[in-house]
């Protein structure tokens, strides 16, 4: 009898053993803090745009942002990732519950939200890795097509030198309609391959669909080839994309619109010095066919220009405007250098020349009298607190140019030229 006892004994202890292996998840816990004190005269236009008027007020006002990333890994091979975020303005009563709000006397409101939710796994015996979810995307472009969160589905295979993805997101849904009715989708295919451990080419195809007007679908089509490129001490980046078919949106119309774009960094000194340029096309006629390059709406950026008012800037929170917020109808050249002075303190100043492909309203007294958007001239000072906590104050001055300033027929809107200063605290962890 007590043979048997101690023999189901060790039989129950030997498959709890090998069971908790299968069940144990390592958990890993990741994000941020960053708080900004604000003074600037611009930003006064919503949802992104950016506004500036004669005899602009100056403002005050801080804001902050904490992103709480969960990521629960069942092994090497699978593992679910969560990414939430809580936004506030100091004093926001205005907003209520939901989105940016809890910084008003009292707060207590309900501001959690969702940008990631996604599984990532890898398929055994395979190169290939997937990812279904709300997640992070980011075209081949710097950006200046598409840099978001959004819901989809990503296959990406890494063999003899390529990394292959493939993927479909969707967009939007129209509001009322059934679901899968009258949609916005994304398609995407990449393709990089390392020539030699200095050098990877590119190639895409990407595809924008969009059945929610009332008569016909669009097909919006992207061709593009991108490099990266290392000649010690100097790394060069460039890339084009074109775009054809039809206008987003607009059914019967034709795109025919392209965007170039390089960058250049190189050590020298205490730092490293950064070069970048970049031309995307615009439309000068008010018609159905368009030679505009079509980014997502206030999902683009570049932020290798290191702009913080001509464009967008990776640090915005809250209060995320910019001269150019959907990158369309823009070229501009930009210099900067980073400065790290000691192991604890830092310093980078920037420079942008900003400019119009094609003025508006062409042959009217209300056409821009140049194509002319301005300079930007922009610095950053920091201290590294902590390993994972750093302090800086920012400050940039944006120069208008006559393509805001003055029309064709005389008219001078005299505006203010725009200016911020910005105090940060960002923890990381």
């Amino acid at each position: 009898m007590k043979k048997k006892i101690f023999a189901v004994a060790a039989a129950g202890a030997l498959t709890a053993a090998t069971a908790v292996p299968a069940l144990a998840l390592e958990n890993e816990f990741h994000g941020m803090f960053r708080v900004f004190g604000i003074i600037n005269n611009y930003g006064n236009g919503g949802g992104g745009q950016f506004a500036s008027v004669k005899d602009a007020p100056t403002r005050s006002y801080m804001e902050q942002r904490a992103r709480l990333m969960y990521t629960a890994k069942a092994n090497d091979d699978l593992k679910l990732v969560t990414h939430f975020e809580i936004d506030s303005r100091w004093g926001d009563s205005a907003y209520g519950n939901g989105r940016n709000a809890g910084g008003a006397i009292g707060a207590d409101q309900v501001n959690l939200e969702t940008k990631n939710v996604y599984l990532d796994f890898n398929i055994p015996s395979t190169p290939l890795n997937v990812k279904v979810g709300i997640q992070p995307w980011v075209d081949s472009y710097g950006g200046i097509l598409v840099n978001a969160d959004m819901a989809g589905a990503v296959a990406t295979a890494k063999y003899a030198g390529f990394t292959n993805s493939l993927g479909w997101f969707r967009f939007n849904e129209d509001t009322g309609s059934l679901p899968g009715k009258a949609t916005r989708d994304f398609m995407i295919l990449d393709t990089k391959y390392n020539l030699s451990k200095d050098i990877k080419i590119g190639g895409s195809y990407y595809l924008l669909t969009d059945d929610r007007a009332a008569s016909d679908n669009t097909y919006t089509h992207m061709i593009g080839v991108n490099a990266d490129m290392k000649f010690d001490p100097v790394t060069v980046g460039a890339f084009g994309l074109y775009q054809f078919g039809d206008t987003p949106t607009t059914v019967n119309s034709d795109l025919s619109a392209f965007a170039v774009g390089t960058t250049a960094k190189a050590k020298v000194g205490i730092g490293t010095v950064k070069l970048a340029a970049l031309y995307v096309s615009g439309e000068q006629n008010a018609n159905p066919d368009s030679s505009a390059f079509q980014a997502i709406s206030s999902e683009s950026s570049f932020y290798a220009a290191d702009m913080q008012i001509m464009l967008r800037n990776k640090w915005n929170i809250n209060s995320d405007r910019a001269l150019v917020h959907t990158i369309s109808n823009f070229y501009g050249a930009f210099v900067g250098y980073d400065a790290n002075i000691t192991d604890k303190f830092f310093a980078n100043v920037n420079a942008g020349f900003g400019f119009a492909a094609q003025t508006t309203n062409k042959g009217t007294a209300n056409e821009p009298d140049s194509s002319y958007r301005g300079t930007e001239l922009n610095a950053e000072v920091g201290y590294k607190l902590f390993d994972n906590m750093t302090a800086s104050v920012q400050g940039a001055y944006f120069i208008l140019g006559d393509f805001y300033q003055k029309t064709k027929g005389g008219t001078d809107n005299d505006l203010d030229d725009p200016y911020q200063a910005r105090l940060m605290l960002n923890y990381a962890f």
